[in-house]
């Protein structure tokens, strides 16, 4: 594991802000020179503390208008199964993440879809209608109270 200091920690923090910030924006919120804050971010990245950078995109302006968690149960625990189904999944644009979990439900997925009816049409012609699940269950977010991808920095 990278050791990071606190410059890291706070080129870090300052990007998981406002990821869109260059060397000479991060310089005088970390202390550094922007050629100092270069070199880190360049050791960041290598190291695989820095991963990507996204833009925050906002569903109503893509015209997203429901937000569902699905937790699906696997029909067996064939890692053969398991596998092509989480292939499968990965190729869905409508899914946005997916964990896998202990006990049951085996994994839990969060989509976003247009309205009502296109939800209706991923888990039931898409989802639920795949040989490797035995059963799913839908809630759909009514209000996203906190939503961050931000790490606590703490613990480094």
């Amino acid at each position: 594991m990278t050791s990071l200091d606190v410059f890291d920690r706070k080129i870090l923090a300052a990007l998981q802000e406002a990821g869109d910030a260059g060397p000479s924006e991060l310089a005088p919120i970390v202390g550094l020179s922007p050629s100092q804050i270069s070199r880190r971010l360049q050791i960041l990245r290598k190291d695989g503390v820095i991963r990507s950078i996204h833009a925050h995109l906002s569903p109503a302006a893509l015209n997203v208008g429901i937000m569902a968690y699905v937790m699906l149960t696997m029909t067996s625990s064939d890692p053969q199964a398991a596998s092509d189904f989480r292939k499968r999944l990965i190729l869905l644009d409508e899914v946005l993440e997916c964990q896998l979990l202990t006990g049951s439900p085996d994994m839990i997925i969060k989509v976003a879809t247009k309205d009502l009816s296109s939800l209706n049409i991923l888990l039931t012609e898409t989802l639920l209608s795949s040989p490797q699940i035995a059963n799913g269950r839908t809630s759909i977010i009514l209000q996203d109270v906190k939503s961050s991808h931000s790490l606590p920095l703490r613990f480094c």
